[in-house]
């Protein structure tokens, strides 16, 4: 990934040269060339204007005069001059190969200023064998064309100064070519180290280190935003991998003890079902019991496996109404055991919560407390609404946890006493369905005695 982020951040900034530095080549020799013409233009009128009085005249000082003067712009200058008279003839030349009396009127250039115009252009030269740059003016006397100046140039001339541009902006593209190739490194670099380093932590947590997790300082904001999502991802799954582990591990702890009970009683049915068939019925009624025991097990964990499921779906339920329904429920069992049940709820209080889970909440919460209170006292069912969250309470008169027990009250499996036929679920099910539906579970000791369990869910 590293070459081909490198490779395309360099491909970018070649496309970028070339496309700004072809149209720059082409306009820096139209601009040469034109520079050039225009020197020549000015140059060849210059000229025209001091072979005037020769060739109106046709003395020899003035032609001495000019051809000293031709042969020494051409020395500075680099061009050839050639002046004709108005038949075309060569009465004055910078060049040795063009001579004195030579006809050039067939010449384009020559044949154009002695008609009156201004000529210039670029050709090759079949005389030089190389391209020229020329440029030809005709020479007037008031309205009368008297003669003709020929300027040329050697078109190499204008290629080697685009050759000297082009060669410092060749130069410059390298340069930027270098600086890019540089740049590109070094992000490329960044950016696949980050991701390197992802990857590693990756195949490490997939290798069963649960523990490890990705740096999210530093790097760039997509790269962090990745990060922090893997972490994200990876706590999760850590959690998830720690809970289907204590609770495959609490499970089978707990499933064994009634599994071996029901076996030994079985066992002891099948040797005494001849020999003393009542002790037999005992033993069978002994391990029925260990079955019902069992069963509520086993609900318990399927209930709290479902209850453990990410996405909840949450429903609008009335707290009140289901709290005035299960009060009802439990009456006809506390009126047994001589206690109360008494509730104190609004004529209505809508709330979120997963479907079924309020009224698991109340039941576990209601038969906890009718396993510890004393004959002739009072349950409490409250409910209590706010903005954010509704609070449903059960009050009872028992003696209350101690404060290592509050800790660990809400752990799988916790029971506050080993003579309960309890399965140690209903608490940790109410914390997990409160959670599910998007609050929380509580529990507080009351003064002087007494236990508060309590349970939040959105209010609606």
């Amino acid at each position: 990934m590293k070459w081909r982020l490198l490779a395309a951040l360099l491909g970018l900034t070649l496309v970028v040269l070339l496309v700004h530095d072809i149209p720059l080549v082409s306009y820096l020799r139209t601009v040469e060339n034109d520079r050039i013409i225009t020197a020549l233009e000015r140059d060849s009128f210059v000229i025209a204007g001091r072979s005037e009085e020769l060739l109106e005249s046709g003395n020899a000082t003035g032609s001495a005069y000019i051809k000293e003067a031709i042969k020494s712009y051409s020395a500075k200058s680099g061009a050839r001059v050639l002046v004709t008279d108005s038949a075309g003839i060569v009465i004055a030349t910078s060049d040795v190969k063009d001579s004195v009396g030579t006809s050039f009127a067939s010449r384009e250039e020559i044949a154009s200023a002695l008609s009156g115009q201004v000529s210039s252009g670029r050709r090759f030269s079949a005389t030089l064998n190389y391209e020229i740059l020329y440029v030809s003016v005709p020479v007037l006397n008031g309205d009368r064309i008297i003669g003709a100046v020929r300027l040329t140039f050697p078109a190499s001339v204008v290629d080697d100064a685009v050759s000297a541009r082009l060669r410092g902006i060749s130069t410059v593209a390298g340069i930027t070519l270098f600086v890019a190739a540089l740049v590109a490194l070094l992000l490329a670099v960044g950016i696949t180290r980050r991701l390197t380093k992802l990857r590693n932590v990756t195949e490490e947590f997939s290798n069963g280190n649960f523990a490890v997790r990705a740096e999210i300082e530093g790097g760039a904001p997509e790269i962090q935003s990745l990060a922090r999502s893997f972490n994200k991802m990876a706590n999760q799954l850590e959690r998830l991998i720690f809970q289907q582990r204590a609770f495959a591990g609490d499970a089978s702890h707990q499933l064994r003890t009634p599994l071996t009970a029901l076996t030994l009683r079985l066992e002891r049915v099948s040797e005494l079902l001849e020999t003393d068939p009542l002790a037999a019925a005992e033993r069978l009624d002994a391990a029925l019991i260990e079955t019902d025991r069992l069963q509520r097990l086993v609900e318990g964990l399927l209930v709290l496996s479902r209850s453990e499921e990410k996405d909840v779906a949450v429903v609008r339920e009335d707290a009140s109404a289901i709290v005035r329904e299960r009060a009802a429920n439990w009456d006809a069992l506390a009126a047994e055991q001589n206690v109360e049940i008494v509730i104190s709820i609004p004529d209505s209080a809508y709330v979120l919560a997963a479907p079924g889970s309020l009224e698991q909440v109340i039941d576990n919460y209601v038969d906890n407390a009718l396993e510890v209170v004393p004959a002739g006292s009072t349950i409490t069912i409250l409910v209590k609404a706010s903005s954010d969250l509704t609070k449903i309470s059960v009050l009872d008169e028992g003696p209350g946890l101690s404060e290592a027990d509050l800790a660990k009250a809400f752990n799988r499996f916790w029971r506050a006493r080993s003579d309960t036929h309890g399965s140690g679920l209903g608490l940790a099910i109410v914390e997990r369905l409160a959670e599910a539906s998007g609050g929380h579970a509580e529990l507080r000791n009351r003064e002087p005695n007494g236990l508060e369990a309590s349970a939040y869910f959105p209010t609606f």
